[in-house]
């Protein structure tokens, strides 16, 4: 009897478990009721397409032993799954949080508090800028944040969901509780010792968003003799012509109105000569890489773009620039991509400017950005930029008119190539 009961059990268990052909839906979900007959037209299932999806929902959500994620989450986690099935690192899905982080560095702007977020053992730690809400509130150097309005910040959350909720609208209020530590003259029992016993204290900050910006250049006129450092390199004579120098960290928005202003109070102080810094820059708006380059340009084609439809479309720059004639050079490295090598490709194929440095990253392909109803996106490669002499940028990048050893300065020798002009 108790041989012919296990026996029983062990080859009832899969058609009672649902394994094999037969389908379990999860009892709350009676639109993907399995079924051995044919899916009535109007279920979600009649799609074969989607039909394997829906099983494998409705598998998890009755068969899996813990806690089940939401089912936004699980939504989130498909469409991340199906961006990587085309194989391309520059298609992908972005939640709401992290896409308004980028949709914020990308405008050079946003709303915020004022204050530099660092992440410490202890948790995240607050460094107010000067002028800005935080500091006027009375957040201090070193607070400890502990929360943000009712939400805890505890040490182990993502910095990006940390910088996420101190944002918000200009003009919102914001409550952040900080824990500060001090020091305070022990005046009890003990005060004869003079000991200073460090007190924690738990404050709460109601502090108005205001618009924060974020430059994308910053220049300054460079002290030619003290850029040549190298013992074999002669120093810039005195009185030789000034050089402007500009480093570009994000073709923002805000980057073309940067420029102009830059190169204008530059050369206001005297500078005739330019060097543009793209090392590190990884790109951005393809507008405001058309915006920088024109500035530099006389006219002429900035880039090519071959679309996936088979079209082909030529951007130019406008006639007349602000710094047409002025000499440059450009130094670039192995993390100048996408916006920074269209500008790179387009001066240098146009012989407007040298490029000096290490070979670029090559990302020569154009994303298009699909806000979906919640405020997530999905990027998608969508087209390839050439330069204007069809030099394809993917994914070998661009090769420097003068090469540099990786890891050496090449201000230096930057300084030396202008003076050739």
């Amino acid at each position: 009897m108790i041989a012919l009961a296990f026996w029983v059990g062990y080859w009832s268990f899969p058609l009672l478990q649902g394994t094999g052909t037969f389908v379990a839906a999860a009892p709350d979900n009676p639109a993907h009721q399995a079924t051995d007959s044919p899916l009535p037209e109007d279920t979600p299932l009649a799609d074969d397409r989607m039909r394997a999806f829906w099983e494998a929902w409705d598998i998890l959500e009755r068969d899996f032993y813990g806690s089940k994620p939401d089912a936004l989450d699980r939504a989130y986690g498909a469409i991340r799954g199906l961006t990587e099935t085309f194989d391309d690192p520059y298609t992908y899905f972005l939640e709401p949080q992290p896409r308004q982080l980028e949709r914020d560095e990308l405008r050079g702007r946003f709303g915020g508090v004022g204050a530099n977020i660092e992440r410490t053992d202890a948790g995240y730690v607050l460094y107010p800028l000067v002028d800005q809400p935080a500091a006027r509130a009375g957040i201090q150097s070193g607070d400890l944040l502990l929360r943000v309005d009712d939400d805890p910040i505890p040490p182990e959350m993502e910095s990006d969901q940390v910088v996420a909720r101190v944002r918000g609208p200009v003009g919102s209020t914001v409550t952040l509780t900080i824990r500060r530590t001090g020091a305070d003259t022990n005046t009890g029992a003990d005060s004869d010792t003079g000991a200073d016993t460090a007190l924690a204290q738990d404050m709460e900050f109601a502090i108005e968003r205001a618009e924060i910006e974020t430059p994308s250049l910053e220049w300054r006129l460079l002290e030619v003799c003290a850029a040549v450092t190298d013992a074999d390199m002669a120093c810039t004579a005195p009185g030789a012509p000034r050089v402007g120098y500009i480093r570009h960290t994000l073709f923002s928005e805000r980057s073309p109105a940067e420029m102009e202003v830059a190169i204008t109070e530059l050369q206001t102080q005297g500078a005739v000569r330019f060097i543009l810094d793209l090392r590190g820059n990884p790109g951005g708006l393809v507008s405001s890489a058309v915006g920088v380059a024109d500035l530099w340009l006389d006219g002429g084609p900035v880039y090519i773009e071959q679309r996936a439809s088979g079209s082909e479309e030529i951007t130019h720059a406008e006639p007349g620039a602000l710094a047409e004639s002025l000499p440059l050079v450009i130094i670039v490295d192995g993390s100048s991509a996408s916006a920074s090598e269209i500008v790179a490709g387009a001066l240098q194929d146009q012989n407007r400017a040298r490029l000096i440095g290490e070979q670029t990253y090559g990302k020569g392909s154009v994303q298009l950005i699909h806000e979906l109803s919640d405020q997530s996106s999905i990027h998608v490669t969508n087209a390839e930029w050439f330069t204007p002499n069809r030099r394809r940028i993917s994914p070998d990048g661009l090769t420097p008119d003068v090469v540099i050893v990786p890891g050496s300065d090449p201000l230096p020798q930057a300084v030396l190539l202008l003076a050739e002009e």
